[in-house]
């Protein structure tokens, strides 16, 4: 799988230090951060940098296909995760953590095929799951 970066310039995008610093956090992050997260992370380099520009960064690279946005917190904030796999998410209700899992109860393929047949086309998946997590659990 490729790197963000790698899929930023091969669109020709610009890097500038605030949009490499941005990918840099997010290559290989599992924290599924929001842009308030990442702008803190930042921020502590480029005290100039704008949420907005955060933002702005995150929604190119979306675009791009190089990380995923994620709405499993229904009435929160948005958070993303770097594309390196097809997997799902799970949410502890409890903690509040966003969990990546991998679950192979269908074939995602052969769904997606299902639905083209039909006239649609599918651009996105997303599977979300809502529970307790093991570690609150077991902390009981």
């Amino acid at each position: 799988m490729k790197s963000i970066r790698a899929i930023v310039e091969e669109e020709g995008i610009s890097l500038t230090p605030q949009r490499l610093a941005i990918i840099d956090f997010m290559e290989g992050n599992r924290t599924h951060p929001t842009v308030d997260e990442i702008y803190q992370d930042v921020k502590s380099m480029y005290p100039t940098i704008s949420k907005a520009t955060v933002y702005s960064t995150m929604q190119l690279l979306c675009e791009l296909g190089a990380v995923q946005e994620l709405s499993i917190r229904k009435r929160g904030e948005a958070c993303f995760d770097p594309r390196e796999n097809k997997h799902q998410h799970f949410l502890c209700r409890k903690c509040n953590r966003v969990i990546d899992i991998s679950v192979d109860l269908y074939d995602e393929e052969d769904i997606i095929k299902a639905i083209d047949s039909r006239g649609h086309r599918v651009e996105d998946v997303h599977s979300y799951f809502y529970g307790v997590c093991s570690d609150c659990i077991q902390s009981k």
